[in-house]
């Protein structure tokens, strides 16, 4: 525990840890700011796991902070963060074509889709991990080349996440036919609206999630 409140000190944060559970001689589960993290008593390792609390998964990465599992009970707010996070990690105007197809992205819209949440998380990502349609010209001023690249990039890759999305809402419907509400038929999806209802009016909010942080503290 005194290695890992030593990091967080360094890293400027206050270390102030709380015991989640403890096997006597084996393991440690400390929380810290509802970060997770697992310490081996036995050779003084330290790794970081799922924000949910008693999850022993990792996380996915440093940047989608809850595991495979857990990540489609995040509420809106948590997915737009790590949305942001991630995009912000693999951002390139050198070659926007090296940031289309990343495993990321389909996992987050995923999630994003079971929710009723696709279009603010799609738009968050490819805001941040490209460039707003509406900055690319300021941005890339004067290289037509690499601003007409960014353009072409940015709308490959979000018709390949709506391919993404419409496999998910396809598996969740499945022999589903009518909204879960009012019975409609479903003829169509709702890009705003969680796959099984007809609309935004049936389609109940998602029930809020605890928030989850996506600020890491490296080690």
């Amino acid at each position: 525990m005194l290695q890992l409140a030593g990091v967080l000190a360094g890293e400027a944060h206050p270390a102030e840890l709380t015991l989640e559970s403890l096997d006597p001689h084996e393991r440690a589960v400390i929380v810290y700011d509802e970060r997770r993290f697992a310490l081996d008593l036995n050779w003084s390792g330290v790794e970081s796991l799922c924000r949910r609390p008693g999850c022993d998964n990792q996380p996915i990465d440093f940047q989608i902070v809850v595991c495979t599992e857990h990540l489609p009970q995040c509420d809106v707010h948590a997915l737009v963060a790590m949305a942001h996070d991630s995009g912000r990690r693999v951002e390139s105007e050198e070659d926007p074509a090296l940031l289309e197809g990343l495993p990321e992205s389909d996992l987050l819209v995923t999630a994003a889709v079971g929710i009723g949440a696709y279009t603010q998380v799609v738009q968050e990502w490819l805001g941040t991990c490209f460039l707003p349609l509406d900055e690319i010209d300021d941005v890339l001023w004067g290289n037509e080349d690499r601003a007409l690249a960014m353009r072409h990039s940015v709308e490959r890759e979000r018709l390949r996440l709506d391919r993404v999305a419409r496999k998910e809402v396809r598996r969740l419907r499945g022999e589903i036919r009518t909204c879960q509400a009012c019975r409609t038929e479903l003829l169509g999806w709702d890009m705003e609206t969680h796959p099984l209802y007809c609309s935004r009016t049936c389609s109940p909010a998602h029930p809020p999630a605890p928030a989850v942080p996506t600020a890491m503290v490296p080690f």
